[in-house]
């Protein structure tokens, strides 16, 4: 049985599903090179069509929407859906309105209107369906559509269905008209408790504080997470005591805004007047951390279910999982890896997968090494087509692990490219630059010199599963392998690690390395370890500011050509550059 979970429009996403176990997820943003790629995913669809399964292996695909402004949403991103057909018959109800048949002296009926915008959306829905059938070249019986906040939090499923009871908690800037829900799942079936209106997103509520900073919006809201350590309550008391006004959770436990939508922007702009960019800052993140709890806090106790999932963009916010996670009344605690709406893809492929057999054993997520991969035969080629000899030394040496960490320990920067692709926002080892924790200047480099971060944003350490107990507190209640929840810092990783905390509140994001996910990463460390004592590193992802992940040895060797990169890993082989344009 093999399945495909689609996501269209941001974050276009392919997810491939085989008797019931993810063996491929990736974005589109990864071959087309466009951050947060919009738009139908069509390279990453032929790539698993012509490596993977063909289509007529295809049991099911499954489009992470239902709502035509979704679909819709596709001609915005230039696939353009087709003009809906025109009937030579009786003039339809969106005609008549447009021709001023039905006007009154006061204007359009409601009930008129409601009638040729169903009209309408029923041509758009199958002109679109029709373009999506063609796109993903299978039969529409062989489609379907399923709810946004479904596909978030079916995302979940595989990995918490074993627990027997757990709410599922979903959380993002809107979909198919919602903003968040919470869900049930037992004995194995999904049921839905609460839907809140997208018009009282707290996701928006964030963008539109990012936007006033600005950055750009469903974006850049990491940046604001960082910032907002810096500031003191004391800073942003008075602006988080508006915020409070505006936005609350309700007596039933959903989210409830004051401001309409339209009025909603300006009147944040009318709050933020006069207050200092770390203090707006560190007011939006207080208050989405406090609302998160009580949101999660009123269901817990409303169902008597302490074991629970995070899944939606807004749970991207690794400082509010934390918040979570320090709950008492949290029993056990599931974080969707890159909870974005990439991971929709996932979501998607289990129910398409218990739709085509409700009794298939589903099997967690585990590692995230999910997409594309290379052979050296692929890296020579890469090298050969650009002329790399010319301006990198290329060796292939006997231990590479053991070389790679003996670089590390002498404190230079390497960027490594090789294995499988890790899915998601966070590189874990094969995308990834690496540095030594301990060098606060490796941090100051990597910023100015590679990758023109901004400033006062953290790196994240990976550290050796067996070591997590002496850099990371709390750690023995949340397995922490994917990056996507903070923890306080131990002392010993305050001594050990000062670069891959953040500066401000000594928190940290940390990978743990499991040997058996990825044996070479965990060389790597183990070896770093033997040298210096230490059993972590800081891991960046392998891309320059605004630009994706690398994902071929052809986007890695471009990525090192334009920024001072000195070492690069490739596969097997080791490119050291030869000018002087260098990180040191």
């Amino acid at each position: 049985m093999k399945v495909l979970g689609i996501v269209y429009e941001h974050d276009a996403t392919v997810c491939l599903m085989e008797d019931g176990k993810v063996t491929f997820c990736q974005g589109e943003e990864r071959f087309n090179r466009i951050k947060e790629s919009h738009g139908f995913p069509v390279q990453t669809l032929r790539y698993v069509y012509e490596h993977i399964a063909p289509p007529e292996d295809i049991d099911l695909a499954v489009f992470y929407e239902t709502s035509i402004a979704g679909m819709q949403a596709l001609s915005e991103a230039g696939l353009y859906l087709g003009e809906p057909p025109q009937a030579d018959a009786a003039p339809t109800w969106s005609r008549r309105l447009k021709s001023g048949m039905l006007k009154t002296q006061w204007g359009w009926r409601l009930r008129d209107w409601k009638v040729a915008r169903r009209e309408r959306d029923g041509v758009a829905r199958a002109a679109a369906e029709a373009k999506f059938a063609k796109l993903v070249g299978l039969p529409p019986a062989r489609i379907r559509y399923l709810d946004h906040h479904l596909s978030h939090a079916y995302s979940v499923v595989p990995n918490v269905r074993e627990w027997g009871r757990a709410l599922v908690f979903t959380l993002d800037g809107y979909g198919d008209g919602l903003c968040a829900t919470v869900s049930v799942l037992e004995d194995g079936c999904l049921r839905r408790l609460s839907a809140c209106d997208a018009r009282h997103s707290l996701g928006f509520y964030y963008a539109e504080m990012t936007v006033i900073l600005g950055m750009n919006d469903f974006e850049d809201e990491f940046k604001i997470m960082g910032l907002a350590a810096y500031a003191r309550p004391a800073d942003y008391g008075a602006l988080l005591a508006k915020l409070r006004r505006m936005i609350v959770i309700d007596e039933r436990g959903e989210w409830k805004s004051i401001p309409t939508p339209a009025k909603r922007p300006d009147e944040l702009e009318r709050a933020c007047r006069g207050e200092r960019f770390d203090a707006i800052a560190g007011a939006i993140q207080a208050l989405t951390e406090e609302l998160i709890v009580k949101w999660v806090r009123y269901w817990i106790a409303a169902t008597g279910c302490a074991d629970i999932a995070l899944t939606g963009g807004v749970f991207m916010n690794v400082k509010a999982s934390q918040k979570v996670a320090a709950m008492p009344e949290v029993g056990r605690l599931y974080v969707m890896p890159s909870a974005g709406d990439d991971s929709c893809a996932i979501g998607s492929a289990v129910w398409g997968s218990l739709e085509c057999d409700p009794n298939v054993a589903l099997a967690p997520l585990r590692d995230l090494f999910l997409g594309v991969e290379f052979t050296d035969s692929d890296v020579q080629r890469a090298l050969a087509e650009s002329d790399a000899t010319s301006r990198y030394l290329v060796s292939r040496p006997a231990n590479l692990d053991r070389e790679v960490a003996r670089l590390l320990a002498d404190r230079a920067i390497v960027a490594c490219c090789r294995g499988r692709m890790e899915f998601g926002a966070r590189a874990l080892g094969n995308r990834s630059i690496l540095a030594h924790p301990g060098d606060l200047l490796a941090a100051r480099r990597i910023n100015d010199a590679i990758k023109a971060r901004d400033f006062w944003m953290p790196f994240a350490p990976s550290i050796l599963e067996e070591e997590m107990g002496r850099y990371v507190k709390g750690h023995e209640r949340l397995f922490a392998p994917y990056m996507c929840i903070a923890f306080d810092a131990t002392d010993e990783a305050r001594r050990d690690l000062p670069a891959a905390l953040h500066p401000r509140d000594a928190t940290l994001r940390p990978q743990a390395v499991r040997r058996q996910w990825n044996p070479g990463y965990h060389a790597i460390l183990s070896e770093f370890r033997a040298l210096t004592g230490i059993g972590a590193l800081l891991n960046t992802s392998f891309n320059l500011h605004g630009e994706p992940i690398v994902c071929s040895p052809a986007d890695a060797i471009s990525t090192a050509d334009r920024c001072a990169l000195r070492y690069l890993v490739l596969g097997s082989f080791l490119l050291v550059k030869k000018t002087a344009d260098i990180a040191e």
